[in-house]
């Protein structure tokens, strides 16, 4: 079981959930645009989840854009 968000490798890892207590879904976001949209649809919830996530969003599109030079 991972934590409720997560960076790992290139992404972010965050359990959906909306899918709770049914089921334990992990979504993979690899853009800043995708973990927006994830926190505007619920999928991670809580103030403390939802400000990992931004910063987690936040330092993935500064490492994409390092990358694309």
């Amino acid at each position: 079981m991972l934590p409720t968000v997560a960076w790992k490798d290139d992404r972010v890892v965050m359990v959906d959930q909306r899918k709770l207590p049914g089921r334990e879904v992990y979504v993979e976001l690899r853009t800043a645009r995708e973990v927006a949209r994830a926190i505007e649809k619920m999928v991670i919830r809580g103030a403390p989840a939802i400000g990992g996530a931004a910063a987690m969003g936040l330092a993935l599109g500064v490492t994409k854009s390092r990358a694309k030079g």
